[in-house]
């Protein structure tokens, strides 16, 4: 699990890929993350996440800082900027930040509040995983006060 090489299987598309990081309900972590593959988050992180794979802030998951993935399904709760390519909101989603996606989903009862802004369908248009600003791109930014899609 951890150090592994996976060299001798195949690449899978984010999507698909399996949990192989979970910080559990009780678990807390301070400090920065930085994931190859895919993590769900269901405890607390205090720091910056970055997952080239799939991350998930599960329902009693809770993010205070900036969240970097290809693949971004909150379900939880997160308060930092988000910079994904795709990026869903489920019913309970809550987010206080600006997001920057290439595709959002959001369910009925999700809340965001922040701006977002909608990139290229180019995948090259983010920023790469591990940057802290954004690169510059056609995108337009939409103030957002507070937003639920109820």
């Amino acid at each position: 699990m951890f150090g592994s090489s996976n060299k001798d299987k195949p690449a899978l598309a984010p999507a698909n890929r399996q949990i192989d990081t979970v910080i559990a309900q009780h678990c807390k972590l301070e400090g920065d993350l930085t994931c190859e593959n895919s993590v769900k988050v269901d405890g607390a992180i205090t720091g910056t996440l970055r997952c080239q794979g799939r991350a998930i802030i599960g329902e009693t998951g809770l993010v205070k800082g900036d969240v970097h993935s290809a693949d971004l399904l909150v379900i939880g709760r997160l308060e930092g900027n988000v910079f994904s390519e795709n990026l869903h909101l489920q019913a309970n989603a809550n987010i206080i930040g600006d997001i920057e996606t290439r595709t959002l989903q959001v369910d009925p009862g999700a809340r965001y509040s922040g701006t977002v802004k909608m990139r290229d369908q180019s995948p090259a248009a983010l920023p790469a995983l591990g940057t802290t600003k954004p690169a510059a791109g056609n995108g337009v930014a939409v103030p957002v006060a507070s937003r639920s899609a109820a």
